[in-house]
Formats: C-alpha cells, structure tokens, sequence
C-alpha cells in the first residue's frame, strides 16, 4: 500500500504520528507525509521511513486570527499537493490527523478519485477552544467548530478517536459511532522502555531511604518530582510548583516549553523555590524517557474544564510504560482507565491535596512500588507494548483493501 498523511504538525517530532509512521513501515508500506516546516528543516527528505514534504507554514500559540491563518494557509497548500498528486500518483489511502478538523477536506481532489480517506482526531477541537479562549461550550466558536466536526466525520470513510470519552462526545453531537476505531494515544513502546530487569525508578529509592542523588543545588536531593508537556495554563504547571513549596528538600523538573514559562519562572522565584526547580525547555523526544525515568514521581496537574475533563493524558501513559508513579488529576477521562491503586489521584486545583498526595508518595517506597505494580497488572496489560499499533494498522489496512478490491473490479 502507498498512504499519504497529512499533518498540520511538525514531524519527526510528533509522537502519534511517528508511531503510525512506524507501524506502517513496519508492515511494508510506503509512507508519504505533508507537515508544517519548522526552523532548519528541509522542506524534501526522508525520515523514519517517510517521504516529508514540509510545506513553509510554522506553528504559532497566538491568537484566533493567527490560527484562521495558520490552519488556512496549510490548508490550501496541503490540498494543492494532494490535488497534484492525484493526477500523477495512486494512493491507495489519505490519513488526516487533526487538528484542524477542516483539514480533511484537503483530500477531496483524491476522495474523488476513489481513494478512501482516514480521518484520526487527535484532540476535540470545540472543547479545546472554548478552554483555551475562556468562552463556554454555547458561545459560537466552539458550536461553528462542533459543526465543522460532524462534517469532517461525515467526509471521512472512518475515523480514529483516541479515547472512549472522546468518542462519546464526538456521537452526542451526531456522529456516526460505526465510522470510529477507538486508538489510544499511549506511550512509544520503542522509546518508553524500562532496562531489562527493572521494574520501576522507585527501585533506586529517594532521599527517605537513603538516595544520594545530587540536588540542583548541588546537596542531596531529598525527592524528585517530574512533570512535561506544553507549558500552558490548562495544564497546571503552576499548581505544582505553589505545592513544591511546602515540601522542602524536593526538587522539580519541568520538561517542555510554552507560552506559560516566563510566568512560572516569576512564580517559582517569588515562592523562593527556584533554586529547586529545573526548566528544561524544549528537548528532543528521544531524550524524554531518560530525564523522566530519574524522578521518582511524575505529576498530571490538568485543571478541570469542559476540555481536559475529556483528556487521557498522553504524560501519565509515558509514567506508566516507565514505571515511574503518578500522581494525577482526579477527571471523569482519567477515572475511565485508572483506579485508585494506580495512580494517586488529587483534587484538579488544589495545591493543599496535591501537595499532601506527593509527600505521602514521596515517603513510602512500598506505596509507590505497589501503585507501579497495580498500573501494570490493569492498564499496562491490556494497553502496552503494540496494542495500539496492532488497531491502528487494523483500520488502515481494511480501508486500504477496500480500495485495492475496487480497483482490481474496476480493471
């Protein structure tokens, strides 16, 4: 099978796409990828197996004018492509990975062709915005996208959800629940893997019993906490750093970049804690499993809004692979795959029970070896290693014949 996927992201540097990218090659398919161009990259190359085309559009975190822009200007490039390429080369799929949901449309010069089209959401775009500009789910952004949604699920032969919570949201505003495959967003299982023998970090013990690693500070560390992602405020970095302060001797690090860092920069230095909290920007995503597995906890501190409510955390799935105990956000999403065996859950905004959570964690090497083992025993069992790439390559495969049987009959 030849597939083309089209991306408004970066790649290699986004995770879920990667991995399809990988699962495809894998199988000995040929990958063609149309994506964003960031800084310093080359707009022809092959990577991971992908013919990229980068098209000369960069992400910025702005303004809704600036994302009418963005998505509109990777739009229209993405469909010229698309349209050129279907006069000259046969595909025998089109994958469209959100966001925008609009940009499935850009496959229309090959839907007309007969080739089918894959639709993978990644995120709920209405509930997403409403969060991000503070408006409610009625106001006429997120209601013009939720309409937006249904059109793009209706254009799509099938479609990817990556979670049950989102795809009932996506069937209460009207679509089709038979279109979807349910495709969790979990950890790369070839780079969130513990060495071979350990069973998780909290093996090497903290401070409490007896650990000798070296503080940022250049003293004992008497616990590591760890938490990464995009540094907005729906995501509550903020909220750990204000818990941090009353847990003295522990130290943070704050993997990942965003809009948010300078303000938790003044925030960590006015609590007098900036000496024990570690920003470490933006790194490579082979680089992560290293730093992440050193803590001996990682932090989910997602607020609670109509969007991250709907959210499984694709952190606390990278925790888990690493047998690294998490200490978590208590949201409806969260509660559909874990129990309180494994992961501590907090009240989402409370720094107090966030705060009390990490210190008993932090003081019982039992409890925290307990909770990896249980994270393993449910979600690890039925989630690792290559579940979700087996479903994935599941759907694209069936579409895939759907499209080499028509044109065998049509020959």
């Amino acid at each position: 099978m030849r597939v083309l996927i089209l991306r408004h992201g970066y790649y290699p540097a986004d995770p879920r796409v990667r991995r399809e990218v990988s699962a495809l090659v894998e199988r000995g398919h040929a990958v063609d990828l149309v994506c964003l161009r960031d800084e310093g990259q080359a707009a022809r190359e092959r990577v991971a197996g992908a013919d990229v085309t980068r098209l000369p559009v960069r992400h910025r975190r702005r303004g809704p004018l600036r994302y009418l822009w963005e998505y509109g200007a990777f739009g229209v490039g993405a469909a010229a492509v698309t349209t050129w390429r279907a006069r000259r080369r046969i595909y025998d799929l089109v994958q469209v990975n959100t966001m925008p949901d609009a940009l499935v449309f850009a496959a229309i010069a090959q839907r007309l062709r007969g080739v089918p089209v894959l639709l993978d959401l990644h995120e709920l775009m209405p509930e997403l915005y409403a969060s991000k500009f503070g408006v409610s789910m009625d106001h006429p952004l997120p209601r013009f996208l939720a309409g937006v949604e249904r059109w793009a699920v209706r254009f799509a032969d099938a479609c990817l959800a990556v979670s049950e919570p989102c795809l009932e949201r996506y069937v209460d505003r009207g679509s089709d629940p038979e279109k979807f495959t349910v495709v969790m967003n979990t950890a790369d299982p070839g780079l969130f893997a513990r060495p071979v023998g350990a069973s998780s970090p909290v093996q090497h013990g903290s401070a409490a019993v007896g650990d000798s690693r070296s503080s940022l500070r250049g003293g004992p560390a008497m616990g590591r906490i760890v938490s990464h992602g995009t540094l907005v405020h729906r995501y509550g970095f903020d909220i750990i750093i204000e818990a941090l302060s009353g847990l003295p001797g522990v130290e943070l690090d704050i993997v990942g970049d965003g809009e948010e860092r300078s303000a938790l920069q003044r925030l960590a230095r006015r609590l007098g804690v900036a000496d024990r909290v570690n920003f470490s920007g933006r790194i490579a995503l082979s680089e992560v499993p290293a730093l992440l597995s050193q803590a001996d906890i990682g932090v989910v501190a997602n607020r609670s809004d109509q969007f991250t409510d709907l959210v499984v955390p694709t952190k606390l799935m990278e925790y888990v692979a690493l047998g690294v105990p998490a200490v978590v956000a208590r949201t409806p999403a969260v509660e559909a795959y874990f129990d309180d065996r494994a992961v501590a859950f907090f009240t989402p905004g409370d720094v107090q029970d966030l705060r009390r959570r990490m210190a008993e964690l932090l003081a019982c090497p039992r409890c925290r070896r307990d909770m990896v083992a249980h994270a393993d025993a449910t979600f690890g069992a039925r989630y690792a290693g290559g579940a979700s790439a087996d479903a994935y390559i599941g759907v694209v495969e069936r579409l895939g014949s759907a499209r080499g049987d028509l044109s065998r009959t049509q020959g």
